[in-house]
């Protein structure tokens, strides 16, 4: 049910006082026969008798009468003294006064306080619109939350009011408007869309190294949460800042000019090859790039991202229409960087290919009591860098990104070295000869020395790099 309100606005027509005030004083006598104003017969009365009775005359007609303002299903209910007629009562009584007979009255339906209950019943049924809208979180999983979204609601107040007022000169009793709904500008599927993963890429590392797993969980702590807009350039430099002792990192091995040695900040290479691997599936476009060095452990090859102090960065473009979200954090000894933004019709893939293998120098050997291995040796590699871009319907199609060689690494050993006048192995027991010439450490002319077993494996563990 709707609202139903009347009105009863009680006026006191002082102008109406005062016009008869003026006619009495100038028309002393009565109406002659046979006068009449708008149908009601006044003859024989005075100026304020004849306006009574119209006035009486056009009260009856009005009586039981009402005017009814609906919008939706809310509805103001006018009567009477409300609803009244508005007429040219004075001047008829004029004419009437000057030359008698048949006056015609002009006469219309009004309603006082009109405009003030279309702008309630307006008021009343008004509801803001609301477009859905996507709350990023970086911290939780999923990382968004949506909000929905809700239709908006009006009534045209004006149309209304002239509605009404052309219903009143018409003599109707009734005058209806209709709730305008106003659909959001964007719903919750849009708003999904808006944020479909793009790329999402994850590496892992050695929790047991204390030093570099703090330095990960740093650097990805200040790219987390990070909104890239659309034609936005994203620098990992700027986001992260310098990757200092004052800034809380602490020292881990790094690359320096082809060895691996303690540095500060030792770690977010592989924070910043894990960006760089997310932003490639997400369709970002690379503007800089470094490789290593060294071929590192946790990404093929071609595929790493090096960055150093100022001089050597990451950045990436957003080419799309709206916002790339980015969330990068670490669970357990995983790191994960993953990309959001307009869904696409396009996915790429990855392709690492090794075009050639470099076998490292001869191994270096230290004098040391105890016998051990401080570094492993490993080949070199050269390297190509493949992005598949695929698109439903159409051929793949392969994009050379980039080629690389990767420096091998000499083996180091530390141990007992061979006596003077050894060809090499242990030295023979107490008492016993050395093996003449040409026998035991001798070797046929010709054949090299055999060399040691190289291992697949760089010498730090998986993750190790900076």
């Amino acid at each position: 049910m709707g609202r139903e309100r009347k009105r009863r606005i009680r006026l006191l027509p002082a102008a109406l006082a005062a016009g008869f005030l003026f006619l009495a004083c100038g028309f002393a006598g009565v109406l002659p026969r046979g006068t009449s104003v708008g149908g009601v017969d006044v003859s024989r009365l005075t100026l304020p008798a004849a306006a009574a009775k119209v006035r009486a005359a056009l009260e009856g007609e009005l009586a039981g009468r009402t005017f009814t303002v609906c919008a939706g299903e809310d509805r103001v209910v006018f009567g009477p003294p409300a609803l009244h007629y508005e007429t040219d009562l004075y001047p008829a009584l004029q004419a009437a006064a000057r030359k008698g007979g048949a006056v015609p009255l002009r006469k219309r339906q009004r309603v006082a306080g009109l405009e003030g209950a279309v702008r309630g019943l307006c008021d009343g049924l008004f509801r803001q619109g609301r477009a859905a809208r996507a709350v990023f979180r970086p911290q939780e999983d999923p990382p968004f939350a949506f909000e929905p979204a809700a239709e908006g609601r009006y009534v045209d107040g004006a149309a209304l009011l002239r509605a009404a007022e052309a219903a009143l000169a018409a003599g109707e009793r009734e005058v209806r408007a209709e709730p305008v709904n106003v659909p959001p500008s964007r719903s919750e599927e849009e708003v999904r869309r808006s944020v479909r993963l793009l790329g999402t890429f994850s590496t892992t590392f050695n929790g047991g190294n204390a030093p570099r797993a703090h330095n990960i969980a740093l650097a990805a702590a200040a790219l987390n949460g990070c909104i890239l807009a659309a034609g936005e350039t994203f620098s990992f430099n700027a986001r992260t800042g310098p990757r200092t002792a004052e800034q809380g990192y602490r020292e881990a091995p790094v690359i320096l000019e082809g060895e691996f040695v303690a540095g500060v900040g030792g770690g977010v290479c592989q924070v910043s090859t894990t960006l760089y691997n997310a932003a490639l599936l997400a369709g970002m476009q690379i503007s800089e790039y470094h490789p290593h060095s060294l071929a590192v452990g946790y990404v093929e090859p071609s595929f790493d991202a090096m960055v150093s102090g100022a001089a050597c960065d990451l950045k990436f473009r957003n080419a799309g229409a709206g916002p790339v979200y980015l969330v990068c954090r670490v669970n357990g000894q995983t790191l994960t960087a993953s990309l959001y933004g307009p869904q696409s019709a396009v996915t790429y893939l990855r392709e690492s290919v090794v075009t050639a293998t470099v076998p490292p120098p001869e191994p270096e050997r230290r004098e040391a009591a105890e016998e051990r291995e401080l570094r492993a040796p490993k080949d070199g590699v050269k390297s190509e860098g493949w992005l598949i871009r695929r698109e439903e319907g159409k051929p793949d199609e392969r994009i050379l990104l980039r080629r690389d060689s990767y420096a091998p690494v000499r083996g180091l050993s530390e141990g007992p070295l061979p006596r003077e006048g050894q060809a090499g192995g242990e030295a023979p027991p107490e008492g016993q000869n050395a093996p003449p010439a040409g026998q035991g450490t001798a070797r046929p002319e010709g054949q090299a020395a055999p060399r040691p077993r190289r291992p697949r494996f760089p010498f730090f563990p998986r993750g190790g790099g900076r």
